[in-house]
């Protein structure tokens, strides 16, 4: 694999090496400079994917440190078994497929509160269960965690640079695409006149 990755990347190179060779046309310098300048656009497309990055980290960050409304986490004890049952498709890969089931908690003000939890399908009732609640003790979203951040900035980077990829790349083959029209009318141009040459020369018979 690695002999056949380096061969590709030396007829490449040779490809579009821009020597003095008389035998380039005018056409494969072009083509090279696009190459060099697809190349180019491509390395400096890293630096707004760094930015965008550490923008969507510092925004992870602010959401980690913000605790909407008092959010907290309590223990919630299910009143009722969960469902062993889940829709088609659920727990593939090993994982065991999610449900929902009542659970009960006590509200900041010691109200008792009652609703829908997710838990592994099969939960049996009397399970403590972690769940995230407001100042007014109803369910809300647990805050953002640093995983998540770090996940969501590296993917954020990696979507501007593969982004990047695949429209200087379309952009190139777009462009070489019209030169290869160019040298394919200049072939049959070359073969039309080279025909029209034999022709003159053939004796009469």
């Amino acid at each position: 694999m690695m002999r056949l990755t380096s061969q590709w990347v030396i007829l490449r190179v040779r490809r579009y090496w821009l020597g003095r060779n008389p035998l380039r046309r005018r056409s494969d310098r072009l083509e090279a400079a696009g190459v060099v300048v697809t190349l180019v656009l491509l390395l400096l497309s890293v630096w707004p994917a760094v930015v965008v990055g550490r923008l969507v980290y510092e925004r992870g960050l602010r959401a980690e440190r913000a605790v909407p409304g008092g959010c907290r986490p309590v223990t919630a004890t299910l009143v009722r078994d969960a469902p062993d049952t889940v829709p088609a498709g659920g727990g593939q890969n090993g994982v065991k497929p999610e449900s929902h089931a009542p659970a009960r908690w006590r509200a900041p003000s010691g109200e008792q509160k009652t609703g829908q939890v997710a838990v592994p399908a099969g939960t049996r009732a009397g399970t403590a269960v972690r769940v995230w609640i407001d100042g007014r003790g109803e369910l809300t979203r647990p805050p953002a965690s640093h995983t998540g951040t770090l996940a969501g900035s590296a993917t954020a980077a990696f979507l501007v640079v593969a982004g990047s990829a695949a429209t200087l790349t379309s952009a190139f083959r777009v462009f070489r695409w019209s030169l290869d029209r160019g040298r394919y009318a200049a072939w049959d141009a070359s073969w039309a006149e080279a025909c029209a040459r034999w022709r003159r020369r053939k004796p009469d018979g």
